[in-house]
């Protein structure tokens, strides 16, 4: 069932946080990690009592988003984004978005945003490094 607004990938603090700030403010976000403990974990503890949904493949966190698909990699930056992008642009049709939420570096952007449009030109691809800083 499609009842997400935005899926975040990366369970790091940080994603963590972003999570959290998004679901405050109404969306309802699709939390996923590599590692699918870190999803149980979030949605046992900090996301406990939310919105948060989670997904234990990329195939079931697509399923669970609404159209046109926003999804925040919030990955490290280089192979990561790279391995990510790859597995996730033939889950994805026209309209959907990915984003690079991550620290990459501008060459890189520039490659991924080339790379996505060669293999699917009808999806969008920006780069929105997010920096989180605690006071």
């Amino acid at each position: 069932l499609a009842e997400s607004d935005i899926a975040l990938i990366g369970l790091a603090v940080m994603g963590q946080n972003l999570i959290m700030n998004m679901n405050d403010h109404g969306f309802v976000v699709c939390a996923y990690n590599r590692t699918v403990s870190k999803v149980h974990d979030f949605l046992q503890n900090e996301a406990k009592g939310s919105k948060v949904v989670g997904a234990e493949s990329l195939e079931d966190m697509v399923s669970k988003l609404k159209k046109p698909r926003r999804i925040i990699l919030l990955v490290k930056a280089g192979q990561a984004v790279d391995d990510f992008i790859d597995k996730l642009v033939p889950l994805l049709q026209a309209g959907d978005i990915i984003i690079d939420g991550g620290n990459s570096e501008y060459r890189d952007t520039t490659l991924y945003c080339c790379g996505v449009e060669e293999v699917k030109s009808d999806l969008l691809f920006c780069y929105c490094g997010v920096v989180m800083w605690e006071f």
